[in-house]
């Protein structure tokens, strides 16, 4: 029996960073990877458990209720040096313990790993870099090749070639501009949902770590802060300052990139002064239309953190609808 201390963990952690430490330090591990699921599951198709010889564990494949029977598979995994796939039941009492409304099934994949793990070491330096990575899994012999030339968006299991396709996409990020009230309810919130956030305000006065505490801040203007850094689909921003000298240099920069959703706080009037004034920079409609203004759903928000939700909302709204359509 083991002592669980399980964390419960978001769709998109990062187990492998934590876990190459281990390896470096040569322990033994197996890692463990949900790769299919059926009804209420707890994780997600991809969710992770690093376990090592001692029953130790980082990350969770079940936020509880399974995670004893995995950590003791794991271990026989590192003893025996083979891989395995489990098939776990999730009772509706157990279901309830983690709470879920009822009960559901998982398959677990369970590989031991090299102590100088060549692909984990890979993966774990993409991510550092903000790569997606595509793993194929052969879940019969745990042989793993990284494929990125695979047109998959999501991970999936082939029960017929018995193959997991593991993708492991950049964590998202988003850019905040303006250290106003608004900002601070925001990531608040995108901080429980679990995003990487930098705050960008050239105003020191305002910007300042008491006011926000849980992001990264850069007080330079809003152009110069961006251009540090590689802008993708995992990337989101917003303007909230109202005040162009602020608000439109980020947006003239990121209407430029490949960047995922784009939103400006302000009224309609606002943002057709903010669509005349960037038309008459040579941006297209096209290009204008990417930007979310009035910004946030239509939850007829009124407080600073009502708007703040609304904000959050539509940005994992288009998260969403992006990677489904993919």
């Amino acid at each position: 029996n083991y002592i669980l201390q399980v964390k419960i963990m978001s769709e998109i952690d990062d187990i492998l960073t934590p876990m190459s430490v281990w390896l470096k330090e040569n322990r033994k591990v197996s890692l463990a990877t949900v790769i299919s699921t059926w009804g209420s599951s707890p994780r997600p198709v991809g969710g992770q458990m690093a376990i090592d010889s001692n029953g130790e564990i980082i990350g969770s494949v079940s936020g509880g209720c399974i995670e004893g029977a995995v950590i003791t598979e794991g271990i026989n995994s590192i003893n025996d040096g083979k891989t395995r796939v489990k098939d776990y039941g999730i009772s509706n009492n157990m279901a309830w313990e983690v709470g879920l409304a009822c009960g559901g099934e998982l398959k677990v994949l369970i590989q031991p790993l090299d102590i100088q793990d060549k692909i984990v070491f890979s993966i774990v330096n993409s991510i550092k870099n903000r790569e997606a990575v595509k793993l194929r899994i052969d879940c019969s012999n745990g042989l793993r090749i990284i494929d990125n030339t695979l047109t998959n968006q999501t991970s999936l299991y082939d029960k017929e070639k018995n193959e997991f396709i593991h993708v492991i996409d950049p964590k998202p990020r988003l850019f905040v501009v303006g250290a106003v009230h608004i900002a601070q309810a925001l990531i608040s919130l995108a901080a429980i949902t679990d995003f990487e956030i930098i705050l960008i305000d050239p105003r020191e006065h305002f910007a300042t770590e008491k006011r926000f505490p849980n992001c990264k801040i850069l007080t330079e203007w809003p152009d110069i802060a961006l251009s540090r850094f590689n802008l993708d689909k995992s990337t989101h921003l917003v303007t909230l300052t109202h005040d162009p000298k602020i608000d439109d240099p980020a947006l003239i920069y990121s209407l430029k990139k490949n960047i995922g959703y784009i939103g400006s706080l302000g009224s309609k009037k606002t943002h057709q002064k903010r669509c005349e004034r960037l038309t008459s920079l040579g941006f297209s409609d096209n290009d204008i239309n990417k930007i979310h203004a009035p910004i946030g759903l239509d939850i007829k928000g009124k407080t600073p953190a009502e708007i703040a939700v609304s904000i959050i909302a539509e940005i994992i709204s288009f998260r969403r609808k992006s990677h489904d359509s993919n």
